[in-house]
């Protein structure tokens, strides 16, 4: 697998785009933080961003479809280099308005919407239609994902303190320019034709999603689980200010412990989904994603809280390989981009949301309320996805369905 050429450009292509990425995350809102003062001006930042994704993150399913990934992915690498590169050149002659700043940071979440799927998309052309090559190779992008996760936020704080947050966005654009010629010259995918009239519309991604019981269940899982993240990661900042001295560190080593604990998950999938069925796989790591978190319910000592986050986070790509490879082999060729798309999109409006729940959850539940309703939630999601990789295989609806 990582003798593959192809495979090698992309791994290399998303974790030199992801690095770069990660530092314009902190990048851009600490410039408008610094260059305007307004906390409120960051946070309109954030929204812009992910405005495109709420609105037309299904849509940009159809687009891939007719595209291709290989293809939209070279699109969003190029434009995004512009637009990023935008910023400090504009900055540096003072033509940058934080009305301009918002129109940017739109576009970069406009042509950052569908790259997740296209990653996902591009791999049974390259790697072939089998369910273990192809969850193992979504275990090698996950792992470069989760690798850059974990350095990329450090890293981003000491060049912006060393280069000044307008210069870093320089490195992000240059990384756009490499991945787009990494995937250009190195990424052959084999040609894949199908019934333009199998695809169905722009919602048959979703209609999809009604017909066939066992991707349906197994992505209501994956959707809880990705709601349920975003509000345990909220509670870091909230369990080291009440319960330890108000001490960040011990914020950034629970965040530290995750992210450690999703590059050893990666390198596990990697190994173990050739020698078992990947879905077998996907269930045993459900338990552990789920009964780790009822150590938090009660007052445990730090070591325990970190062990149960590293276990926690560790069988997350263990689920995600798999479920993702179903994904990929599964659904019919011609729907693939939209169901693939119309999850991520949703995923994407969850996080969010979960942020926007979780300040009041722990008000009104208190933090190890909220620990136990997270591990109860999370449960749920684990005994759905054991009980639908188990029940008796039901038939993916034909293409010609979609509607």
């Amino acid at each position: 697998m990582i003798r593959n050429r192809s495979i090698l450009a992309l791994l290399a292509a998303e974790a030199i785009s992801r690095l770069g990425s990660q530092l314009t995350a902190l990048a851009l809102p600490w410039f408008v933080l610094v260059t305007t003062g307004s906390p409120t001006r960051m946070g309109l930042v954030f929204a812009a961003e992910l405005l495109p994704m709420a609105l037309l993150g299904i849509p940009a399913g159809s687009v891939v479809d007719r595209l291709g990934p290989r293809a939209s992915m070279l699109v969003a690498d190029g434009a995004r280099v512009p637009i990023v590169a935008a910023v400090p050149l504009l900055h540096e002659v003072g033509g940058l308005s934080f009305a301009l700043v918002l129109v940017l940071a739109g576009l970069l979440g406009l042509f950052s919407c569908a790259y997740f799927t296209c990653q996902r998309l591009i791999l049974p052309a390259v790697v072939g239609e089998d369910e273990q090559l192809i969850a193992q190779a979504n275990s090698l992008v996950e792992g470069a994902n989760n690798v850059t996760q974990l350095l990329g936020p450090a890293l981003a704080g000491v060049l912006i303190a060393l280069m000044g947050a307008a210069n870093v966005m320089w490195l992000d654009a240059a990384s756009f320019v490499v991945a787009f010629v990494l995937v250009a010259v190195f990424v052959r995918v084999a040609r894949e034709v199908h019934d333009k009239e199998q695809a169905g519309g722009v919602w048959a991604g979703l209609a999809y999603l009604r017909r066939d019981r066992l991707v349906a269940r197994a992505s209501l899982s994956s959707l809880t689980f990705g709601f349920l993240f975003p509000i345990l990661a909220a509670s870091f900042p909230v369990l080291a200010y009440d319960q330890y001295d108000r001490n960040p560190r011990v914020a950034g080593l629970l965040f530290a412990t995750v992210g450690a604990g999703q590059v050893v998950g990666s390198l596990l999938a990697y190994r173990l989904v050739t020698r078992m069925p990947p879905l077998r796989m996907a269930a045993i790591a459900a338990i552990f994603t789920a009964a780790p978190l009822w150590l938090l319910v009660p007052n445990v000592p730090l070591a325990v809280i970190g062990l149960a986050l590293a276990v926690c986070g560790a069988s997350v790509p263990l689920i995600n390989a798999p479920f993702l490879g179903l994904l990929s082999t599964r659904v019919p060729k011609a729907l693939r981009g939209k169901v693939i798309q119309s999850l991520v999109t949703i995923n994407n409006i969850a996080g969010p949301a979960a942020f926007l729940v979780a300040g009041p959850l722990f008000v009104h539940a208190g933090l190890h309320g909220a620990y136990a309703l997270i591990a109860a939630l999370a449960t749920f999601a684990s005994v759905n996805f054991i009980l639908a990789t188990r029940a008796p295989s039901v038939g993916a609806p034909r293409a010609q369905e979609a509607t």
